[in-house]
Parts: structure tokens; C-alpha cells; sequence
């Protein structure tokens, strides 16, 4: 009897043993199977923060690269001028601000051309003060942008040789920003070829500020110099005609011009 309680014991014992070790066994697997999920789960979270992260570097930097957008209807009309057109060819001191006729120019929006129909009075003109030139030079349509002086001013008549081949330009007034400014000679025209977008065209011309012209080129090396009282060269006083017709210091800062001219000979 007491041999098979000893014996009874020992086979409980070992059951006993068995199933902790069974149990032990379940549990290391459980919690390493927990461990390997919550690993998982923080690598998951880990790569998609990455992610999140990388998506909003990279928007924040396509906003910084991307420029101010302003609707183009917002913007005032670039003016190119067409084959007849009269314009006023501007450049300002700083060689910056100018208009030639091109619509890829800063001042090309709003510029005043004006189609030449006849002999008459016509007026043309041009502006920086447009929401379009302040956006292109300063990036804000509310930037500050004026101009300042002239390098070179004329009056010219887009491929006249041949749209208007008898036209006389006679420039008869320059406004600058409402001011008229006092002309201190009388202008003249010629035929002269201009490059506009790559493109060359044989305009006719009135000068109003044309440093490199001395007047006595005017009808000698400027064969075809004229004036409403004929071909400058058959004048007997040729002095009361220039290529600059104003002083240049007059015209200091502005914003906008305006020229007012007479057409005759047609």
C-alpha cells in the first residue's frame, strides 16, 4: 500500500511537472508573438509617419518654388503692336523698364498704340502703373514700381515703310504723368529698321530722345530725314530740328506718358 501511494504520488508530480512546462511553454510563445505584433505595429507607424513627413516636405517646398499665381483676367491686356500701329518706343534711365513694341516687354500692358487711318492727331502712350507690371518686376500686383528718366524715347509706326510710306510724323506734345513737358526742338521722321522678337521691320520713326544722333546727321547721313515742310535736307536752316526734342532731366520719375503727334503727307 504504501508502495502504490508512492508511486501514485510520483506519477501526479510528474503530471504536474508536464503540464507547468506545457503552459510555460504556451506562454513565451504568446508573448513572442505579442512582441513580434507591437514590433510590426511600430514599424507600421514608424514608415507611414516617415511617409506623412516626406508628403508634407515635399508640398512644403513645391509651395516655396511655386510662384504667386494671380487669375489672367486680373491682369491688364499685353499689347503687341500690329503692322501700321503707331506706339511710343520707351526705355527708361536704368534700361528696365521699356516698351518696343513686343508684348513680352514690361511695359507692354495697356500701352496706347494706335492704328495710323490717315492724316490726323493721334496719341500714344505707355504705363507702369498696372497691376501686371507690378506683379512681373517686384512678384506682388500691390508692389511699389515707378520708373525713372529716358534712355531713348521716339514715336513709331510698326513696318511704315510700307504701310504708311508718306507719312510725316510731327510729334506736338509729351505728357509726363498729366505734366506736359516744354520740346525744345521741332522732330523729323525716317525710315528705320527695328528688330522686335527677332523679326525686323523697316518702321518710320520721330525721335524724341536719341542721344546717339547729332543733329548734324540729319539730312546728310540721315538721307531721308523729313518734316511737314519737306525733306530736311532741302531746308535752308536745318538747326530748328533734332533727334532730342526735350530735356531729358525733365522728366525725372514717372509712371506714365503720353505723346500727342500729327500725321501728314498721306
Amino acid at each position: 500500500m504504501a508502495k502504490t501511494k508512492k508511486v501514485l504520488a510520483f506519477l501526479l508530480a510528474a503530471m504536474m511537472m508536464s503540464a507547468a512546462f506545457t503552459a510555460c511553454g504556451d506562454s513565451e510563445d504568446s508573448s513572442k508573438e505579442s512582441s513580434s505584433k507591437a514590433e510590426s505595429s511600430e514599424e507600421s507607424s514608424e514608415e507611414s509617419s516617415e511617409e506623412e513627413s516626406s508628403e508634407t516636405s515635399d508640398e512644403a517646398s513645391d509651395a516655396e518654388s511655386t510662384p504667386q499665381q494671380v487669375p489672367q483676367g486680373d491682369f491688364e491686356e499685353a499689347v503687341a503692336v500690329k503692322s501700321g500701329e503707331a506706339y511710343l518706343s520707351m526705355v527708361d534711365s536704368q534700361w528696365w523698364l521699356q516698351y518696343t513694341g513686343s508684348d513680352s516687354d514690361y511695359l507692354c500692358y495697356d500701352a496706347g498704340v494706335v492704328p495710323i487711318t490717315g492724316n490726323g492727331e493721334y496719341t500714344v502712350s505707355v504705363t507702369c502703373d498696372t497691376d501686371a507690371a507690378r506683379f512681373d518686376t517686384t512678384g506682388d500686383v500691390n508692389g511699389d514700381l515707378v520708373a525713372s528718366g529716358t534712355a531713348f524715347m521716339a514715336v513709331q509706326i510698326m513696318d511704315g515703310a510700307t504701310a504708311t510710306p508718306n507719312a510725316v510724323i510731327e510729334v506736338t506734345s509729351v505728357k509726363i504723368d498729366g505734366t506736359e513737358v516744354p520740346l525744345t526742338k521741332k522732330s523729323y521722321t525716317n525710315t528705320e529698321e527695328t528688330e522686335i522678337n527677332g523679326e525686323k521691320h523697316n518702321n518710320i520713326r520721330s525721335n524724341i530722345y536719341n542721344q546717339w544722333v547729332s543733329d548734324d546727321k540729319i539730312g546728310t547721313e540721315i538721307a531721308d530725314a523729313r518734316s511737314a515742310e519737306g525733306n530736311i535736307s532741302d531746308l535752308a536752316d536745318k538747326s530748328a530740328y533734332s533727334a532730342t526734342i526735350l530735356d531729358p532731366s525733365a522728366i525725372g520719375d514717372w509712371k506714365t506718358v503720353e505723346v500727342t503727334f500729327n500725321i501728314t503727307g498721306m
